[in-house]
């Protein structure tokens, strides 16, 4: 993050995106059975440390059900925080709580057994869960549309030949995969981390008001690539208006945008028949 000119292919591999703004609850639909819905806070979602990521899902059933060892008591909505570890396929309950039909808190499980690594079922609900949670931003196939100066001093001459070549780039970013054009990262790691406009121009040199985003902090999300052939190891990417992505390269920002060509912003969702979920 001290780096303050990264060169574009190491730019989505220690890709960084910082939220502007404060953050508001978004809950999406995921899955659809017939005894429950379950939806995921998107703005709960976290990458963190160790390839994990982390997002809470809301699981409203359609019918109450009886709370263990209190069957008079009955619930109807479970909040469970579930983190995912992208390497290995494995996830775990870090948090959970169970609601009554009005919404109150009846219980809440943060004990050990929560804690365990379980490995995710092939075509399972929680499978479907992880597909989702990877499939938000920064994750996504961009492409280059155009790019920013970051430098307030910066004198606008000719763009170089370099930089307009950039457009059109397509970047690839997945839980377990990076590419930017035929440049690929086998081993990305991801963490995200909230940094504060001051924390931002000391490190890189960038205000953010003059790449267009208002604000006094950031979400930063960088992107660690641990197999050979990227240098350097670290950059940025900044969330900006209308689904854009910045993409810091050599004292400029590239501009992202979804590429539509095959892919969709929308989380998948499934309609199926039920699929009983064990309760921990």
């Amino acid at each position: 993050m001290n780096q303050r000119r990264l060169i574009l292919l190491v730019c989505f591999l220690s890709g960084g995106i910082c939220v502007h703004g404060q953050t508001q609850e978004r809950w999406d639909r995921v899955y659809t059975g017939e005894e429950y819905v379950i939806e995921m806070n998107v703005s709960t979602a976290r990458l963190e440390p160790e390839r994990i990521l982390k997002a809470q899902f809301r699981t409203v059933l359609s019918q109450p059900e009886a709370l263990k060892g209190t069957p008079e008591t009955k619930y109807k909505t479970r909040l469970e925080t579930i983190q995912f570890k992208l390497s290995a396929r494995r996830y775990r309950f870090s948090e959970i709580s169970l609601l009554d039909p009005d919404g109150k808190l009846l219980q809440s499980y943060m004990s050990t057994p929560l804690h365990e690594w379980r490995d995710l079922k092939p075509g399972g609900v929680t499978e479907r869960l992880f597909e989702a949670t990877r499939a938000l931003p920064p994750f996504g196939t961009w492409r280059t549309v155009s790019y920013r100066y970051a430098e307030k001093a910066r004198v606008e001459t000719s763009p170089s030949q370099e930089l307009e070549q950039l457009i059109g780039t397509r970047v690839v970013l997945s839980s377990d995969s990076a590419a930017v054009g035929t440049k690929t990262c086998t081993s990305p790691a991801f963490e995200q981390k909230r940094l504060t406009k001051e924390e931002l121009s000391k490190a890189l040199g960038v205000e953010l008001p003059s790449i267009g985003i208002q604000g006094d902090a950031a979400d930063s999300v960088s992107v660690r690539c641990e197999a050979s052939g990227w240098q350097p190891p670290n950059s940025l990417l900044i969330k900006g208006n209308e689904g854009e992505l910045l993409m810091l390269w050599n004292g400029v920002f590239l501009v992202l945008r979804r590429d539509r060509s095959g892919t969709s912003d929308h989380l998948p969702t499934e309609s199926r028949p039920s699929l009983k979920r064990r309760n921990p």
